[in-house]
C-alpha cells in the first residue's frame, strides 16, 4: 500500500512539473517603459490585474539618464511579445532601440503622452491611447454644473498643434461652444507668445472660459510662474486644465478638469495587448483611441471665486478640492 500510494504521490509531482513548464511556455513577456510614480504604478497595476498570469511584466523605470543602451539591453534579456511605453520619453526610447534591434515584429502599446498620435507616428506596429480629454467633454461638463452659460472658450496653441485645436474647434462647435484658438507662430519665444495671447483673452470680455493645452512647451514650472499665474490668477473665469496637480486650489490656477482614471486606462492598454495576441502578435489598425473611463476633479474653492455653481450638481463630481 505504501508502494502505491508512493508511486500516486511520484506521478501527481510529475504532472505538476509538467503543468507548470506548460505554463511558464504559455507566459507571454510584456517589456513596460515607465517613469517612477504613483500615477504609472496604477496605470500598471490595471495592466497586470486585467492580463492575468498568462503575462510577464517586465519593467525598465524611465528617467532622465535612461538610456537607448538601456532599453535595448532591457529589449533583448526579456525578448517581450510586446511593448507598453508610457509617457513621450519611453515612446522615443522605445523607437531608438528598435532603429538599433531592427526588429520591427514587437507591437507597441503607447500611453500617457501627450499627442500620442503624433509621438507614434511613423512607428509601424503600434498602436494608443490618447491622454489628453477632448475640449467639447470637458467644456460640456463644465456646462452642465454652472448657473452661467459657456458659448465661447479660449485655447493658446503653437502653430505646429494646427491640427489639433481645429479638431477640438470642430467637436466644441457641434455642441454650440466657439472654441476661440490664440495662434503663436513656431519659433516664437514662449513665454512672449503666452504672454500676448493670455493679454487678448483677458480683454475679451466674451470669453466664458480658458482651456489650457497639455503642451510641454507653455506649460512648464517657469512659465506657470511667470507667465499663467501672474495672468490667470484674477481672471474671474473657469480655467480648464489636463493635470490633476493643476487644479490644487492651493496653486490657484486650474478650476476644472477631466483626467483619465489611470488603473482604467492600464485595464484598456491591456485589452490592446490582447487584441494584439488573438491578431498573431501584430497591430492590425495602426490608431489612437480615446480612455474609456474617466475622472471629473473640481478646485471648488477657485470655482467659488469666479462662478456660481449649481448645488445640487455637485454630487456628480468624482473629486472636489477644497
Amino acid at each position: 500500500m505504501d508502494q502505491v500510494s508512493s508511486r500516486i504521490a511520484r506521478s501527481c509531482a510529475i504532472a505538476l512539473l509538467c503543468l507548470s513548464g506548460v505554463a511558464r511556455a504559455q507566459t507571454n513577456p510584456v517589456l513596460v517603459l515607465r517613469p517612477a510614480g504613483a500615477t504609472f504604478e496604477e496605470a500598471r497595476k490595471g495592466i497586470l490585474e486585467t492580463l492575468g498570469p498568462s503575462f510577464a511584466l517586465k519593467d525598465l523605470l524611465v528617467a532622465r539618464e535612461t538610456s537607448v543602451d538601456d532599453v535595448s539591453r532591457a529589449w533583448r534579456e526579456s525578448k517581450p511579445k510586446v511593448v507598453v511605453a508610457m509617457d513621450n520619453r519611453s515612446v522615443a526610447l522605445f523607437r531608438e532601440a528598435r532603429e538599433r534591434i531592427g526588429d520591427t515584429s514587437v507591437p507597441l502599446v503607447a500611453i500617457m503622452g501627450v499627442r500620442i498620435d503624433a509621438a507614434i507616428g511613423g512607428i509601424a506596429n503600434s498602436v494608443g491611447i490618447g491622454y489628453e480629454i477632448p475640449a467639447v467633454t470637458t467644456l460640456v461638463n463644465l456646462r452642465s454644473i454652472l448657473r452661467t452659460p459657456v458659448l465661447r472658450a479660449a485655447m493658446v496653441y503653437r502653430a505646429s498643434w494646427e491640427d489639433m485645436f481645429r479638431r477640438n474647434a470642430s467637436f466644441c462647435k457641434a455642441e454650440n461652444i466657439e472654441l476661440v484658438g490664440k495662434r503663436v507662430p513656431d519659433g516664437t519665444d514662449p513665454a512672449t507668445g503666452l504672454e500676448g495671447a493670455l493679454k487678448e483673452i483677458s480683454r475679451d470680455g466674451t470669453i466664458d472660459a480658458l482651456v489650457v493645452a497639455n503642451d510641454n512647451f507653455f506649460l512648464n514650472a517657469n512659465l506657470l510662474r511667470k507667465v499663467w499665474l501672474p495672468r490667470v490668477s484674477g481672471w474671474k473665469r473657469p480655467v480648464i486644465v489636463g493635470v490633476e496637480n493643476l487644479v490644487r486650489p492651493e496653486l490657484r490656477f486650474g478650476t476644472f478638469a477631466i483626467l483619465p482614471d489611470h488603473y482604467a486606462l492600464g485595464t484598456q492598454a491591456a485589452g490592446l495587448v490582447q487584441e494584439i495576441e488573438e491578431a498573431g502578435w501584430k497591430v492590425e489598425e495602426h490608431r489612437t483611441d480615446q480612455p474609456l473611463s474617466v475622472i471629473k476633479v473640481l478646485n471648488l474653492r477657485g470655482m467659488v471665486e469666479c462662478c456660481k455653481i449649481l448645488e445640487e450638481k455637485k454630487s456628480e463630481i468624482d473629486k472636489v478640492l477644497d
